[in-house]
């Protein structure tokens, strides 16, 4: 288990329960991968991602505050990990919902969109955070 992630996700599960039981997944699901065939080279830009607290898939792996409140050890683990990883730390916690469950297999059903997604939203983030003076890639 990836600590980073871990934390991350017992961090977010709150909010995340709070969207799906309000919000029909299987919708969503379909909606999305209806995107991804259209849209298969999608990288999106973190610049228009700060303002969009709507966006439940891209807050599942996005959520700058909870990375900038990481040490620049955290942000190292965080760094060096991958998608598979967060889905790794996410599957237990899935198995106790069925909606969370049910987008968990999405994401693991279409890690080839959503790990290059996650990568380029990573590359964005480590440039930022070295911008403002982190030091964490090694």
């Amino acid at each position: 288990m990836n600590p980073v992630w871990k934390r991350y996700i017992i961090y977010s599960l709150p909010k995340w329960l709070g969207w799906l039981a309000n919000n029909h997944i299987k919708s969503h699901v379909q909606l999305l991968e209806k995107f991804m065939v259209a849209n298969p080279y999608y990288v999106p830009d973190i610049k228009n991602l700060e303002n969009r607290p709507d966006d439940f898939i891209i807050s599942l792996i996005y959520d700058e505050e909870f990375l900038t409140s990481l040490s620049d050890k955290g942000l190292s683990v965080w760094y060096y990990s991958n998608f598979i990883d967060f889905l790794d730390n996410l599957e237990p916690f899935a198995k106790k919902n069925k909606d969370l469950y049910y987008l968990y297999h999405a994401l693991r059903k279409n890690i080839w969109w959503y790990d290059r997604v996650y990568s380029s939203l990573r590359s964005q983030l480590a440039n930022k955070f070295e911008s403002e003076g982190r030091k964490f890639r090694e």
